[in-house]
């Protein structure tokens, strides 16, 4: 399970991006629960959470300014190859072009 700074860290870099819609901002807060979920237990070669990953990924797309579905597609990016969540799933929840740049990733 990711540890208590990863779990309040993260919502509180999303309430502070600037240039994102409370709902854009919203759909990221729902990615990151999504991946964190299916996340849960995977470990990176360092020992920390595999959450910490994507995380670290959304925080460089948004410093770049990208629109909210390459953010989401961030968040996602390792899900549907690395978890048990499906393209389908993932269309479902945040949209046929997020499931597309999933994929492509």
């Amino acid at each position: 399970m990711p540890n208590k700074s990863t779990k309040s860290v993260f919502p509180n870099f999303i309430s502070q991006l600037s240039g994102y819609s409370k709902t854009d901002k919203e759909r990221l807060l729902k990615a990151y629960y999504f991946a964190r979920e299916h996340h849960h237990g995977q470990k990176r070669q360092s020992g920390e959470a595999y959450i910490i990953h994507p995380i670290a990924v959304v925080q460089i797309l948004a410093g770049w300014g990208v629109d909210v579905e390459t953010l989401l597609a961030g968040m996602l990016h390792d899900t549907i190859e690395d978890t048990s969540a499906s393209r389908h799933q993932v269309a479902l929840i945040f949209g046929e072009s997020v499931a597309s740049l999933v994929e492509g990733v």
